[in-house]
């Protein structure tokens, strides 16, 4: 007899290295809450390993999910992402980073919605960090909330960490080559642009792993980079036209993210557990983490300006990696 189509598909993704103790742990503690989810119809999980080589994950982690796959070998993270699309059995496929926990009805609440919604294409969830203080909250509405309404709704962006797609739109917009975060937004806009629309759904809640100000530090490079880079690669992303402009556009996005991120503050730092008092201090950390990003502007431009840029209709797609397997 066989087994009936699973309804949705979760991936797991370990990207994050696997070096130390804690970081497995981080991964224990999502299969860990993956397997107390509520959701009482059948769902497939498969945990993309992308270890680096010459470590190995422990054996003990595959335990916490029996049914769990997983797909590994050669390839990037993308690559294998791209292949664990390919190979997910549902119509509905989870994203999901390996160094989240989440709240038991996350499964239930992102299949619902995209039920609920058929016109939809992608749900993302709200995404919260550890509360270890002002900081940790803070950073959390800084970094998380710019997709965040408040309740369901349309929304112009899908975090990666933890999200819900039709399997059909992620096939047709594979991921590109190109780090992760950059490929998934070019991916999201990709399925915009085409016609897909993104959803938010706040029942779709995560804590996601933070270290606080010196994690952000490192992150903030990241952003500024992708910021620049996403619309040197793609034209049609709102405000690309300011590239234009050279390094005279730094100082013009840096104000309006600073302003945007305020505004952030009052209509979502609720959410995130922020209170009206901190919102002041609040103001001030968003002039300093956008400022952290000029950096990473300062070297997509100049990355152009040398010839990195690639045009908008060139055929980046990544073919699936011939080492990528599924192991168990």
């Amino acid at each position: 007899m066989s087994r009936t189509i699973p309804v949705v598909s979760v991936l797991v993704v370990s990207d994050y290295g696997g070096g130390s103790t804690d970081e497995w742990d981080y991964l224990r503690d999502t299969l860990r809450a993956l397997s107390r989810q509520t959701f009482d119809e059948r769902a497939e999980m498969l945990l993309l390993d992308a270890t680096p080589s010459g470590q190995q994950m422990p054996p003990d982690v595959l335990d916490i999910v029996p049914s769990i796959r997983v797909i590994g070998g050669a390839g990037t993270t993308r690559e294998l992402l791209n292949a664990a699309v390919s190979a997910a059995s549902a119509d509905l496929v989870a994203v999901l980073d390996g160094d989240c926990t989440m709240s038991p009805n996350w499964l239930g609440a992102a299949v619902e919605a995209m039920r609920m919604h058929p016109e939809v294409a992608a749900v993302s969830g709200r995404t919260t960090y550890p509360d270890k203080g002002f900081s940790y909250r803070v950073l959390a509405v800084l970094s998380r909330s710019f997709l965040d309404g408040g309740a369901p709704g349309a929304t112009p962006f899908i975090s990666s960490n933890n999200a819900i797609f039709r399997r059909d739109a992620l096939l047709a917009h594979p991921l590109e080559d190109f780090p992760r975060t950059l490929a998934s937004r070019l991916q999201t806009e990709a399925i915009r642009l085409a016609g897909g629309l993104l959803w938010f759904e706040p029942r779709m809640l995560v804590t996601h792993r933070f270290e606080g100000w010196p994690m952000e530090r490192r992150l903030r490079r990241r952003v500024g980079y992708r910021t620049i880079r996403v619309r040197q690669l793609d034209p049609r992303v709102k405000h690309a036209w300011m590239l234009r402009l050279g390094m005279i556009s730094i100082p013009l996005i840096t104000a309006s993210r600073i302003v945007n991120s305020w505004w952030d503050c009052i209509r979502a730092g609720r959410y995130y557990g922020l209170r009206w008092f901190e919102l002041p201090a609040a103001f001030v950390a968003a002039v300093a983490v956008h400022l952290l990003e000029i950096g990473g502007m300062v070297a997509a431009l100049a990355e152009a300006r040398r010839g990195g840029a690639s045009p908008k209709g060139h055929d980046r797609r990544v073919p699936l990696p011939p080492g990528a397997a599924i192991e168990r």
